[in-house]
């Protein structure tokens, strides 16, 4: 009784393992081609890494080395969220030579020839600063993130129209125009300066005086519709412990 208990656990445990595999078989041959790659880059890492735990060495041993050792093909898969998280559990990972550039390469990837506000007020693609020493990329890409929410001049005029709408401004200073427009893009107090604003305030009163307020509405509320519905944008890495 025993044995024949003992060969039907073993035959179940086969019949589970091979419809596993069947199922994982079906999955990868419904994968694009392209994708391959990634999976077999994926499973290379997970045996380096089993391995390792093998020997008992740490992931910091794992990945250090010549040239970066393993770390230059694997960070290369992560994108700004794993990295800064990555970058927030130990100092070394920040220390490394490579890190620096697996930042831009990553700005490059995801803004490409994008423009994004950055203080004190002006749009910038993200490799413009190539010839400015000593760029923290890791900061840029965080502010190119943080901008996702203006993605043009048009954006800002705009959300500066509204704004003059809603405001007093006999009342009401360059620093609350600044406050509720850094409010209504979700922008960080220091991203418009006080000229910057005040350049904003003259177009928004251009603007008034030629289209009408009707006209304004309608372009506002265009504009409105577009940001409820945006382009896809990298994930805002987590804060840096």
């Amino acid at each position: 009784m025993l044995m024949q208990g003992g060969s039907s656990a073993s035959a179940g445990t086969r019949a589970d393992r091979a419809a596993s595999l069947g199922r994982l078989l079906e999955e990868l041959e419904a994968v694009p081609a392209s994708e391959v790659w990634h999976i077999r880059i994926y499973a290379g890492l997970r045996r380096i890494v089993y391995e390792g735990r093998l020997r008992g060495a740490s992931l910091m041993e794992l990945f250090d080395g010549t040239e970066g050792g393993h770390a230059a093909p694997a960070l290369s898969l992560l994108d700004g969220r794993a990295l800064a998280r990555l970058g927030a559990t130990c100092r070394h990972w920040r220390a490394t030579p490579q890190w620096v550039e697996h930042w831009f390469l990553l700005g490059v990837r995801d803004f490409g020839k994008h423009r994004r506000l950055v203080p004190p007020g002006r749009f910038e693609r993200f490799d413009e600063s190539m010839l400015v020493a000593d760029v923290d990329w890791a900061w840029r890409y965080r502010r190119f993130v943080d901008a996702r929410h203006c993605p043009s001049i048009e954006s800002l005029r705009l959300a500066a129209v509204r704004v003059v709408q809603a405001l007093d401004l006999e009342t009401s200073g360059v620093e609350e125009v600044r406050r509720r427009l850094a409010t209504e893009l979700q922008l960080g107090q220091d991203f418009l300066s006080l000229e910057c604003v005040e350049q904003l305030l003259e177009d928004a009163s251009s603007m008034r005086s030629l289209t009408g307020r009707s006209a304004l509405l309608d372009a506002a509320a265009a504009e409105a519709a577009l940001l409820a519905t945006p382009a896809p944008s990298p994930e805002p890495p987590e804060p840096r412990g």
